[in-house]
Formats: C-alpha cells, structure tokens, sequence
C-alpha cells in the first residue's frame, strides 16, 4: 500500500528524532518516556517505596521509566489504559476507560497513591473545538481520578493542552494542591500543543 505524503512525512521526522532513537536505544516503548524523565529530574515526583498509577499508560513507556528508577525498592505501579498493553514486571494493568472505571471500579483503595500520572491524549478529529472540550473532558476525568486516590500531600502530573481553557483548568486545579506548575518538556515537540500540569502537595479538602 502505498504511503501518503503525511505518513512520509511522519517517517521522516520519526528517523530525525534523537528522542525516538535514544528511545530505540535504550530498549524503551516510546519517545514519550524523556518527557517524564525530565519532569521528574525538574520536580522530583518519583520517590523510593511509593505507590503511583499511571493514567493513560499503554504502550507502557512511563510504567517502564517508573520501574527503572524505583526497583530494588518497596513500590507499587497500577496503569490503566483503554487500550491493551504487554505485561511489564512488578506491573498491574488495569484495562478500563478511565470514566468507566470512575463509576464502577473499587478495586483500588481510596486516598492510597503518593502520585497520579496522566499522559492521556484524545483523538484528534481535526475539528479545533471538538478536540479542546475532549481534552478538557480527559483532564477533569483525570483530576476527579487524582481527587479520589491520592493521599493527603500527594503529587498529580497531567498533560494539557495551551488553548483558551488552560487558565481554567489550572485555577481549577489550584484550589486542591499547594503548588501548581505548568511545565513543557524538551522531548515535547515545538509544534505541539501540548503542556504538563504538575500539581504538588495535595490538601484533600474537597471532601469538606
């Protein structure tokens, strides 16, 4: 089948990257694990012997950079993603859609993780508006799942999008944790859009 002028396009940018390479190198899943790799060397969210869930995680790139830095230490890593992942060591998988999982899911314990990740992504539709309110509606899905699992003091870091509801969304976010920082890593693309959150030291006060 022969490839379209985009999909060459992809390939060729693909090959160029030193972040897909390194990735190739050094036997990770995706390019997107440097994103995390210097999130976590800029803010320190990945600690010895804690408990961390990982939003979003298939094709497994964060899971595999969360089990690097904490092995030979007491950790536990649940992630959860819609679509299917290869099993990871010292790994649980969770296949559930996020909001699925929100309503009916009680197989984790509440108030138990020292820090939520989301990498979560909609699907574009090439449709501006339909792309920010799915993105939005990805975010406070992953807030309300931040709300409910982290312990008092925890750590949630979550992808965004730069559009006109970023100042909402971090204002919203604000009101639950002591610091909030918005954060675009070198491994993300220049053309992109996308932005990470990284919300520190949450108060637990929602429940009044």
């Amino acid at each position: 089948m022969k490839k379209t002028q985009s999909q060459n396009s992809w390939l060729q940018r693909q090959g160029k990257d030193i972040f897909v390479k390194l990735s190739k190198a050094k036997g990770y899943r995706s390019r997107a694990v440097y994103k995390l790799i210097d999130i976590n060397y800029k803010f320190n969210i990945i600690k010895k012997n804690t408990k961390i869930i990982d939003l979003g995680a298939s094709p497994g790139g964060w899971t595999q950079v969360i089990v690097n830095i904490l092995k030979d230490t007491n950790y536990e890593i649940v992630a959860i993603d819609k679509l299917n992942m290869e099993p990871i060591k010292n790994c649980s998988f969770i296949l559930d859609d996020i909001e699925s999982f929100l309503k009916k899911n009680n197989s984790l314990n509440s108030n138990s993780y020292e820090l939520i990740l989301s990498d979560m992504a909609p699907n574009s539709s090439g449709h501006r508006f339909t792309d920010q309110a799915s993105s939005e509606k990805l975010f406070f899905l992953a807030l309300e799942f931040a709300l409910k699992y982290l312990i008092s003091g925890g750590n949630f870091v979550c992808k965004i999008m730069r559009n006109s509801v970023e100042k909402k969304i971090v204002n919203n976010t604000k009101k639950y944790f002591k610091v909030v920082k918005v954060y675009k890593p070198p491994a993300s693309r220049k053309d992109s859009k996308e932005i990470y959150m990284v919300a520190l030291g949450f108060n637990n006060l929602h429940k009044g």
